[in-house]
């Protein structure tokens, strides 16, 4: 009875672990189709059991059909249970004997205890307490159909038998349950991994140590072509790579299994049939069980042919970059927010040949700006300045500055300054010398050329644009204050003469003497005095009334008549002026440089009609307003 009974649990166990081997499969079917599947399974399993069964009496059977009924309703549920129920009632049926009552009896009994155990989990996986409680509880229920035997059969001594078929139908079905529960749940992490993996842009796979794919997601079979990542499983490399490849690649994985060192990032290039670059890295793990054997190796390769074409850009992009660094003209220089130096080029360095040794990634920039004026770099910082002058650069550093430094080497140096985004600043440093030296030579020669454009050329006096100029500012100037304001026109007289019986070089040199006598003579910072034109000559005197005037017109008349140079054409023996002066008086408000011009003049020519060599003012009658002071 005992063999029999254990050969019974041998074909429950097999039939168990026939479905958990092939649950990873079944799990890709559909849930109905997995169903009926598990059912049918489990109906061959308890008619097996059936057929292996002990007979105690004519048609009394013990064996552990009731355990696979029971597992079936309980892990399947109802499409599973009746499919299990029907296959192991109709075989029942089909054979004869006195307890076929009692069994079918105990086929309903264990298939509606798996069923109940079902809707009481709602389909859940049961538990370990769930599991024991369900073989402890259901296995005694389903065995009281031996109830349904005729009495005089029951007075028999079936107890051995009861009681044996009963005790392995508990662990029978605990250790089902069990296996079941276990299998289900690694095939479903298994298809999680699988799911996952197909997600994933890596080639992922596992192989056997016979090189024969065990599981490979579906990236890696689409590189090789395979339409389902199922269609790889028992392919090697031969089968979907070229030959060289397949060969290098198996003695690789064969190194591996063998010296048990995994295979981390290895980069490989391959180039296919078209002569396109795909670069790779490749990773292999050996696998081994516990007694040290290997089971196979996983691997994982990633595609990192974008990468590659990026880190060339990079790289090239990197050299350029340090290129024009390298060769630029100005300096630069990268601070963070703190104003530590983050990055400055060669030229940087150089442009401060005292400091230059300080300017260096780290570097705080206070301390070297400090070192700057102490060591006298920029001598043009006062001392009680710099504090504030470092605050100001440092401000820079946020807000931006242009500004020009004179290092004490006369050079000149226009520093940049811009502010990026994160607290950085970029500094840029030009040289400007050879700016700054065009700078000063243009302005002196403007100042020159605008001196030369006022300046009359002969005797060196302001020319009649300059005079012009002066008088309407001058004038502008009295009329907001109001005070008095004349003008001197001198004329030499019988010039035209002179040239006559002394020619024209002795003229200009007549015309210098007398422009030197009139500058000579004393005056004040604001007077001036210049060449009108001709023998003409003009002083503007601000602030000055008619009698100041006069007396400085006068000045001017003995100046030129002290001279004492030789004039035969004149009645007067020796060269002379003639002066006219017209003034403006304090309450004048109508203030024109026209009008005052031709009074002056018209004074002049008065001075000129009354005999020359004297001074005259100019008044309404034209008469003089001043006596003539004769030589």
């Amino acid at each position: 009875m005992w063999s029999a009974l254990i050969a019974n649990l041998a074909v429950v166990g097999l039939f168990i672990l026939a479905w958990a081997h092939a649950e990873l499969i079944l799990l890709m079917l559909g849930r109905r189709v997995r169903a009926a599947a598990f059912g049918g399974v489990m109906g061959l399993g308890a008619v097996a059991s059936i057929l292996l069964s002990v007979e105690m009496q004519n048609g009394v059977l013990f064996d552990l059909r009731s355990t696979l009924l029971g597992v079936s309703g309980l892990l399947g549920g109802p499409i599973t249970g009746l499919i299990t129920g029907t296959i192991v009632a109709v075989h029942r049926l089909s054979v004869s004997g006195t307890g076929a009552t009692a069994d079918i009896v105990g086929i309903v009994i264990s298939t509606g205890l798996g069923l109940l155990g079902y809707g009481l989990l709602r389909g859940r996986p049961p538990s370990t307490l769930a599991t024991l409680l369900f073989a402890v509880l259901a296995t005694p229920l389903a065995l009281l159909s031996f109830l349904a035997l005729p009495t005089q059969l029951l007075e028999r001594r079936l107890s051995d038998a009861f009681l044996a078929t009963l005790m392995l139908t508990v662990v029978a079905t605990f250790l089902a349950v069990r296996a079941l529960v276990f299998s289900q749940q690694r095939a479903e992490e298994t298809m999680l991994f699988m799911a996952a993996a197909d997600l994933a842009p890596d080639f992922a796979y596992i192989k056997d140590p016979r090189g024969r794919f065990l599981l490979a997601n579906q990236a890696l079979a689409s590189f090789y072509g395979i339409a389902r990542a199922l269609e790889m499983r028992g392919k090697t490399d031969f089968d979907v790579a070229p030959p060289d490849r397949a060969t290098a690649l198996f003695a690789e994985e064969q190194e591996v299994l063998q010296t048990g060192v995994p295979i981390f990032e290895r980069e490989e290039l391959q180039v296919d049939d078209h002569g396109n670059e795909r670069w790779f890295t490749s990773t292999k793990t050996p696998l081994y069980d516990t007694r040290g054997d290997a089971l196979g190796l996983v691997g994982v390769m990633r595609d990192i042919t974008r990468q590659k074409a990026s880190d060339r850009e990079l790289l090239a992009s990197r050299d350029q970059l340090a290129f024009i660094l390298t060769e630029m003209s100005d300096g630069l220089a990268l601070f963070d927010s703190e104003g530590r130096i983050v990055y400055c080029n060669e030229q940087y360095r150089s442009m401060f040949p005292i400091t230059g040794k300080l300017r260096v990634p780290g570097a705080f920039l206070p301390e070297i700006l400090r070192a700057a004026v102490e060591q006298g770099e920029q001598p043009y910082i006062q001392p009680d300045g710099v504090d504030r002058w470092i605050d100001t650069v440092m401000s820079a550093l946020r807000t931006g500055l242009d500004e020009e430094i004179h290092l004490f080497d006369g050079r000149w140096l226009h520093v940049r300054t811009k502010p990026l985004a994160g607290g950085n600043a970029t500094v840029v440093v030009s040289d400007i010398t050879l700016i700054k030296r065009a700078e000063t030579e243009l302005r002196g020669l403007t100042d020159e050329l605008k001196l030369q454009a006022t300046t009359d050329a002969l005797t060196g006096l302001p020319n009649r644009r300059a005079i012009d100029e002066c008088l309407v500012i001058e004038l502008a100037r009295t009329k907001r204050s109001g005070q008095p304001f004349s003008l001197v026109m001198i004329d030499i007289d019988h010039f035209k003469a002179f040239n006559d019986i002394y020619g024209h070089p002795a003229g200009d040199a007549c015309l210098r003497s007398v422009a030197g006598a009139l500058e000579r003579t004393d005056r004040r910072p604001g007077d001036f005095v210049g060449r009108y034109g001709g023998e003409e000559f003009c002083a503007i005197l601000p602030d000055t009334d008619e009698d100041g005037a006069y007396f400085f017109a006068e000045r001017l008349r003995t100046a030129v008549r002290d001279l004492r140079r030789k004039h035969e054409g004149s009645e007067k023996g020796v060269v002379t002026i003639s002066v006219g002066v017209a003034t403006y008086a304090a309450d004048d408000i109508d203030r024109t440089d026209a009008m005052l011009i031709a009074r002056a003049d018209e004074a002049l020519y008065v001075a000129k009609g009354s005999g020359r060599d004297r001074v005259n003012g100019w008044t309404s009658s034209g008469s003089e307003r001043w006596p003539a002071v004769q030589p």
